[in-house]
């Protein structure tokens, strides 16, 4: 880390470094300190100061006397402490670093913190300076999983590469755990024992759920522009994601979540309501170790569902939510804007107007996508589909025309409950076209310059209208 060396050599007295491994951050970090010729040593509240060979210094586990050893210690001395930001708070603690900066500085010493989250009081936000320590690359990677296949002696399996995509994104610590499971699997060095291990990230993240779609976009009838396009760009580095823009119950999120199991990885979707915390600045840390987890995973889909309702907030006043929804969401901008892992972004909506002028612009989206009401060929390929899925026979067909996606499926669906045929069970469905198919004109018109249509162009049904004629369905 050659930022890490130009602090040391500049002399800065505080540094926070954020890691989940303290213990290879010492041990990569302490070698930097050697090579600028300082003095490597660390503390944590059981063991108290040790050397980098192990050997104890201090046996006074107390975290003032770390500081008050660090004042009196020589110079070029650099202190790591683990944990130490469970402490910073502590106003004994404040008082130490700032009274010692200054001698810190003048002798060469170094102050570092290392935490898993950056939790820097007011009084010291202005003294420390942060550093994200990353996790191990592919040639550490690459090393873990050559000494346990030497050690299960088994021969090294063909696919490496695709056990280090898999492995990308975990510790040393859990990827040994997870080469070591691969190892005893009945099928060795499985790729997929790797990803269900690292799955665990997202099991414990609230505000995240994966699935592994097994559907295919087989299953899901038309949209055939839509899904061309994703299928050539999902796959590459310099993808960003999709927002789709449509008519309810078309098959935007059933897109999404099929995406995944047509491109053989995972799909994660991010549940913005759990993102809010009663803390101050809670939240926002949510929303980045959501996003740390979305890149740990990656290459993966991370499906946003509905996403005008999750940054509804986006807009609000300090005065209703004291400003945390704009900064959830500048986070996730950011976040958007700026990624370089292979995270491809699904996010659907209903209601474009809601969403801010800023999360529309180029360079957000490789493409905005108008999913309407499907076309006679794909009702009809919809309707064979939701038939074949319960199961019953496709006749007396009522009119389906400006039927929805889901409307034909729950058609289909209440068909089979009521042992019905088809134009009997209509009369259960109300369509939202005759329901709401104002709004709906009001979305297609909008959409007809702005968006391109998921449907190829001779079946767009993008210039389509909503007849004024309801349709066929619904209870009298």
């Amino acid at each position: 880390m050659s930022e890490f060396k130009s602090y040391l050599r500049a002399g800065y007295p505080a540094l926070y470094v954020q890691t989940v491994e303290p213990d290879r951050a010492f041990e990569t970090l302490g070698k930097e300190v050697l090579i600028v010729s300082g003095v490597p040593v660390c503390w944590d509240v059981i063991s108290g100061i040790k050397e980098i060979n192990g050997q104890r210094i201090l046996e006074n586990p107390d975290p003032l006397s770390a500081l008050t050893w660090l004042t009196e210690a020589s110079e070029n001395t650099v202190l790591f402490l683990w944990n130490f930001h469970k402490f910073l708070n502590s106003i004994e603690v404040i008082q130490v670093i700032q009274n010692g900066m200054n001698e810190w500085k003048s002798r060469g010493k170094t102050l570092i913190v290392l935490a898993p989250q950056i939790q820097i009081p007011v009084e010291l936000d202005r003294i420390f300076t942060v550093i994200e320590f990353n996790l191990p690359d592919r040639e550490v990677l690459r090393f873990i999983l050559s000494d346990v296949v030497g050690s299960s002696g088994l021969p090294m399996p063909e696919h490496v590469e695709a056990l280090l995509d898999a492995a990308t994104g975990l510790t040393t610590f859990e990827a040994e755990n997870a080469f070591a499971l691969c190892a005893i699997d009945p099928k060795p060095f499985s790729c997929s024992v790797v990803s269900a291990q690292k799955a665990q990230m997202v099991m414990k993240n609230t505000s995240l759920e994966i699935s592994h779609a097994t559907g295919r976009f087989d299953t899901l009838g038309g949209l055939d522009r839509l899904k061309e396009f994703a299928l050539k760009i999902a796959g590459s580095p310099l993808a960003r994601g999709l927002l789709l823009l449509g008519v309810p119950g078309c098959g935007k999120s059933h897109f999404a979540k099929v995406l995944g199991g047509e491109l053989g990885i995972p799909t994660l979707s991010l549940d913005f309501g759990r993102l809010f915390g009663s803390l101050v600045g809670e939240s926002e840390e949510r929303v980045r170790q959501a996003l740390s987890v979305a890149d740990a995973m990656a290459p993966c889909i991370l499906m946003l569902d509905e996403i005008d309702k999750g940054l509804s907030g986006a807009n609000s006043s300090h005065q209703s939510d004291g400003g945390v929804g704009s900064r959830i969401f500048g986070t996730f901008l950011s976040w958007l804007n700026d990624h370089k892992s292979r995270v491809f972004v699904v996010a659907t909506t209903n209601n474009i107007a809601h969403l801010p002028p800023e999360f529309l612009r180029a360079e957000r989206w490789d493409a905005i996508f108008f999913v309407d009401l499907p076309t006679p060929e794909e009702r009809e390929a919809i309707l064979k589909i939701h038939a074949a899925e319960y199961g019953i026979e496709v006749d007396a067909v009522p009119d389906l025309s400006a039927w929805s996606g889901a409307e034909i499926r729950s058609l289909c669906r209440i068909a089979a409950m009521t042992k019905n045929t088809l134009s009997e069970a209509a009369r259960y469905v109300v369509p939202l076209s005759r329901s709401m198919g104002e709004k709906l004109t009001e979305l297609r018109e909008w959409a007809k310059s702005r968006t391109l249509p998921a449907s190829s162009p001779q079946k767009s049904s993008v210039s389509r209208r909503i007849s004024a004629k309801p349709a066929e369905g619904g209870a009298n």
